[in-house]
């Protein structure tokens, strides 16, 4: 998480240092080898350099990948190719993980004291928000879709009262285009949750279908203005790429 750099400094009722877990912020992350050199004899890396064993038997397609080498963990050039296709100011603003289940995850443990924090989302939603939840002993709060008349909309007055009276919500998780719904979550007012002072968490936007709606429906435009928006975008559903698990995470 440390690898984010948004030079976002908007709204001014958030602060990172705050929302974060203490013993998350204090924390020394491990580096590797592939950390500080991309080229040479990487002897503390413990790499077999004579090259797979066995894969290139089985599968021999892979004798030329060189498998026997870590990789970079940074993965700046992807990351720039991705920061370019999708129009975001840098490649600082992008994050992988394996599959949105691995980033939601993350943005759990980091942000949510166990037994004690909460997490807000808006039924019928992607079930592995709660999945997540659960696993990290974090409560759920539920603030069901209008469905009045199939408008499948978030009922932004209902989130901002839940909000008001409880500090303890961490994250707010809206998906848009909505899965199952299908319906997308207005900019607008993923704004005014942006927006809203009494929240001093962070809302998650998860775009996993984004690319079947309209140019101009992604809050990944927003990034670079609002420090408490993080974006959620796959190449599983569009790019029919579900195998390889890949997600980025905007912020």
């Amino acid at each position: 998480m440390s690898s984010l750099k948004s030079n976002a400094q908007y709204p001014h009722h958030f602060s990172i240092e705050t929302l974060i877990r203490p013993n998350i912020l204090s924390l020394t992350p491990y580096r590797c080898a592939r950390d500080d050199y991309q080229t040479g004899v990487l002897l503390d890396a413990n790499e077999n350099s004579l090259g797979p064993t066995t894969a290139s038997a089985v599968f021999p397609s892979s004798e030329n990948m060189h498998l026997n080498r870590y990789p970079d963990p940074s993965y700046r050039h992807l990351k720039e190719r991705f920061a370019t296709f999708r129009g975001l100011p840098s490649e600082d603003f992008v994050f992988f993980g394996v599959g949105s289940d691995e980033v939601i995850d993350l943005l759990i443990r980091v942000t949510c004291q166990p037994s004690r924090d909460k997490v807000l989302i808006t039924p019928p939603t992607y079930g592995m928000y709660s999945v997540c939840a659960q696993v990290n002993d974090v409560a759920v709060v539920r603030v069901p879709l209008d469905v009045e008349e199939h408008r499948f909309q978030i009922r932004l007055d209902e989130i901002k009262r839940v909000l008001s009276e409880d500090p303890l919500i961490k994250l707010v998780f809206v998906c848009s285009p909505g899965n199952p719904t299908g319906t997308l979550i207005p900019i607008v007012a993923v704004r005014a949750l942006l927006e809203f002072p009494d929240f001093k968490g962070i809302v998650v936007v998860d775009e996993a279908y984004i690319d079947f709606a309209g140019s101009g429906s992604s809050a990944a435009a927003l990034v670079d203005q609002y420090a408490n928006l993080c974006v959620l975008q796959t190449l599983s559903k569009s790019f029919g790429l579900a195998g390889i698990r890949y997600v980025s995470f905007v912020t």
